[in-house]
């Protein structure tokens, strides 16, 4: 793989585009006749938009954040989102600013544990959010495309990057339709996304189809079957219920909705990824990173009994099915899909 970012092409049909430079800067697909505009340096790849949000007013929040906080610290950003969305209680909005905060040493806590890195090549973090993953892994030597659905956050994003002092892409696309062609990545690598999708077993298949031979997945997700709280919500039991009725059941509970969650249970989760072709596959009980630790309260004295038992043959299998989190490390399939 060259040193070069890869490059793009139509999320819908896959043929090459043609980059528009200018002040209406945009790729053009010159075989299905799209258009993808770039706003404020970010391409935006979306065939739908983000469930929270339409794509002109996505765009329309994140072009005003921008306006609302030019040369402000990444804090300042954070906070301004919040008080431009003010359906979101603010003991909520308050939980949500510490874990933007704290994700950058959450990813590099992370990425110390999952394994060795990939020899050369780009990475792809799906749902980059924030881009503290991305930053994580440039300080650590590698090069990596950040991708997310919600472009609002994808321009705080930048401001990290910024911060940083890091010139690294970001791409807003549908993690079900990415535009990049196959083979384009050493690894693809997601933290807390999966279960935000709308279609996990399409969004496994692409990032299958995107790995390059030797490539590898990494990947961690909230496990339906936890025995804590559902933790976007913070209540108890909502995946043991039809997921029909978790919507009313979180109203019910909280007042809350739950629309636009879908967790996966370590069955749907290897059966997703047995069918979008990925081997020797490793799915378990996440690690609890100190960072989490220190979220966890009183739960956090049970860190070390757990941490033996996830790591024992057999009781770690098992602990899977009521673990917070769930662990995956994947090899790429055999051979790319179509590009």
């Amino acid at each position: 793989m060259s040193d070069a970012a890869p490059s793009f092409v139509c999320p819908a049909c896959r043929a090459p585009l043609t980059h528009v430079p200018g002040p209406d800067e945009r790729y053009d697909c010159a075989v299905c006749a799209r258009t993808y505009p770039v706003v404020i340096g970010i391409p935006d790849f979306r065939l739908r938009p983000d469930p929270w949000i339409g794509l002109e007013a996505d765009r329309e929040k994140g072009g005003a954040l921008e306006e609302r906080t030019r040369g402000a610290d990444l804090e300042t950003m954070v906070r301004e989102y919040w008080a431009m969305t003010p359906g979101t209680p603010r003991e909520h909005a308050e939980r949500f600013t510490r874990h933007v905060l704290d994700a950058e040493r959450r990813a590099e806590q992370w990425l110390a544990g999952a394994g060795p890195e990939a020899s050369g090549g780009w990475w792809l973090d799906v749902g980059c959010g924030t881009a503290d993953l991305v930053v994580a892994a440039s300080r650590r030597g590698q090069r990596a495309v950040g991708i997310d659905i919600a472009f609002r956050w994808l321009v705080v994003a930048r401001r990290r990057l910024q911060l940083a002092g890091l010139d690294t892409p970001l791409v807003c696309c549908n993690a079900e339709h990415l535009p990049f062609a196959a083979g384009s990545f050493s690894r693809v690598v997601s933290l807390g996304t999966l279960e935000h999708c709308l279609d996990a077993a399409a969004v496994l298949s692409e990032s299958g189809r995107v790995l390059g031979g030797g490539g590898s997945l990494h990947l961690r997700t909230v496990n339906r079957f936890t025995l804590l709280p559902e933790p976007h919500v913070g209540v108890w039991g909502v995946g043991y219920l039809p997921r029909r009725w978790a919507d009313a059941y979180v109203r019910w509970r909280s007042g809350q909705r739950y629309e636009h969650h879908r967790l996966l249970s370590p069955r749907e989760l290897r059966r997703d990824l047995a069918r979008a072709g990925f081997r020797r596959v490793q799915l378990g009980a996440a690690a609890l990173l100190e960072v989490d630790r220190g979220r966890a309260g009183a739960v956090a004295a049970a860190a070390p009994v757990y941490e033996l038992c996830r790591r024992a043959p057999g009781l770690g299998r098992l602990l899977s099915w009521g673990a917070p989190l769930l662990e995956v490390s994947a090899s790429a399939p055999d051979a790319p899909g179509p590009a």
